[in-house]
């Protein structure tokens, strides 16, 4: 079998190697984040993983400050082009956030890319603080379908709401989620915000209670490094992203997770397909995708 195809069965379900990629954006350096992610995608492909995950806005950095009407890229863009170049030819299929100009508007978006050149685009529908005045909410719900699978995405503060897996529930085998979360805590004395600060930890608590809940796998990719999270009416907090990426497994096993700084967290996961959920397949809601995927080997 090849990499697109099932590698195991364990009673019902399907084995699936995957990656969460934990990273450092610079804001506005849209080439050296580019960079940087595909040598991380390179350590991928030479692993053996099936599916990619990288943070929200990767490619941009995630900043109240960003210029991202200036960064902001449609379908044609290079980011969306070196992703699909990486999944064609490594048989890599890839799921990055990234600042998407659409019809007039600008999205924070996430691209599910498949090694036939399908590209599924997920954009958040949970706006926060102010990304309100940069970008046009999502409206719609996405999955899309896979060897393994129906998918379902969600960005960073979407996992939080009740309404986004309620949509998904019995209906994806998989969840997605790219992340630009903060600790919301003064990374030089270690000290949580007095309103906010309780919300660092969720980065790492929220995929494994929806993992569990819906007994589907996780896969959270999220930014580390330094940046200033600005919240209406308080100063500016000189932060840190929370990091702690991971990879969950529904209620078969403990989250693989990642610390706070830059990682590659691999592992095995155990997808369930949809007939043994009882439930009919679900064509992709995503406007852009083609039917169907490649069975073509990596080169």
């Amino acid at each position: 079998m090849d990499l697109l195809s099932v590698r195991a069965w364990e009673g019902r379900l399907v084995e699936l190697r995957a990656a969460a990629i934990q990273m450092q954006s610079v804001p506005g350096d849209v080439s050296g984040n580019l960079d940087r992610a595909d040598a991380t995608l390179a350590r991928c492909r030479d692993e053996g993983v099936e599916l990619a995950v990288l943070p929200e806005l990767f490619n941009t950095g995630y900043c109240s400050r960003g210029d991202y009407p200036r960064v902001a890229e449609d379908a044609e863009g290079k980011t969306l082009a070196a992703l699909r170049d990486r999944s064609r030819r490594w048989g890599l299929w890839v799921a990055a956030g990234y600042a998407e100009h659409h019809a007039g508007h600008l999205y924070n978006s996430l691209a599910f890319c498949g090694p036939d050149g399908s590209i599924s685009v997920y954009r958040k529908r949970h706006l926060v603080f102010w990304e309100c005045t940069r970008f046009r909410k999502g409206r719609e719900p996405v999955i899309a379908q896979t060897p393994w699978g129906r998918v379902g995405f969600a960005i960073c503060a979407d996992m939080i709401y009740r309404r986004v897996w309620s949509d998904y529930r019995g209906r994806i085998d998989l969840a997605v989620v790219g992340s630009a979360w903060p600790d919301f805590a003064d990374r030089r004395s270690g000290r949580p915000n007095w309103l906010y600060g309780h919300l660092g930890p969720l980065a790492g608590e929220i995929p494994r209670i929806v993992s569990q809940d819906l007994d589907i796998p996780f896969i959270f990719a999220n930014q580390c490094g330094e940046t200033e999270t600005r919240v209406p009416l308080m100063p500016r907090i000189p932060d840190r992203f929370a990091g702690r990426s991971a990879l969950c497994d529904g209620r078969r096993s403990l989250p693989v997770r990642a610390g706070a700084e830059e990682a590659l967290v691999i592992a095995s996961l155990r997808v369930a397909s949809p007939s043994d959920r009882g439930a009919s397949p679900c064509r992709s809601t995503s406007p852009s995708v083609l039917a169907g995927w490649s069975s073509t080997s990596a080169a």
